[in-house]
């Protein structure tokens, strides 16, 4: 089912939006892999626009995984050479998609396994508890992690860190595709639910 996903639209204004029947909401720090990850999910290589400069998502990406069943891409947070002005207004997009907008809808914070989420993924964490918004973690680019280091332990640390349980964390690398899996049948079930 994932891999029918198609692009449905790219907005600045979240209230433009239809009303959806559920949603699924990547975020994440600039230069962590969302775009990565959704084209590893969907299984194909071109659905979510990847580059290696970080912050070159701008706008709210709206993919189509059946009629009213999204997946977003939102901007990435924390990029320092954006301008102030729009780091405001991407500050208001993620506002607006997430908290204003009346949907059925899960957040999963991408962050990076190697590096460790940062105070910015702790911050996201703690605004999406203060309006209780679903949330799981995703923690991206295994790959990088040490091979000694066992995909248990970091679902493990990373639910600590958030204070969710570790059924709430995913350990994948989009990079290698690996890891998928429970992802994908996280997704397509709340997708569904």
């Amino acid at each position: 089912m994932l891999n029918k996903t198609v692009f449905f639209r790219a907005t600045t204004k979240a209230d433009s939006l239809p009303k959806s029947a559920a949603e699924v909401i990547f975020s994440g720090r600039s230069n962590v892999g969302k775009s990565s990850v959704i084209n590893a999910l969907c299984l194909q290589k071109n659905l979510a626009r990847t580059s290696k400069t970080p912050g070159r998502t701008r706008s709210i990406n709206v993919y189509s995984v059946s009629m009213r069943k999204w997946i977003i891409d939102l901007p990435g947070y924390g990029f320092a050479k954006v301008n102030p002005r729009e780091k405001e207004l991407w500050k208001d997009m993620m506002e607006e998609c997430i908290i204003k907008r009346k949907s059925n809808k899960a957040v999963y914070i991408i962050v990076d396994a190697f590096v460790g989420p940062t105070e910015l993924d702790f911050d996201m964490a703690e605004w999406l508890k203060r309006y209780s918004i679903l949330f799981k973690i995703v923690a991206n680019k295994c790959d990088k992690v040490p091979r000694d280091v066992p995909e248990n332990e970091i679902r493990s640390k990373a639910a600590e860190c958030f204070g969710t349980d570790k059924s709430n964390v995913f350990a994948v690398s989009a990079k290698k595709r690996n890891g998928f899996d429970k992802l994908r049948i996280d997704v397509l079930k709340f997708l569904n639910s």
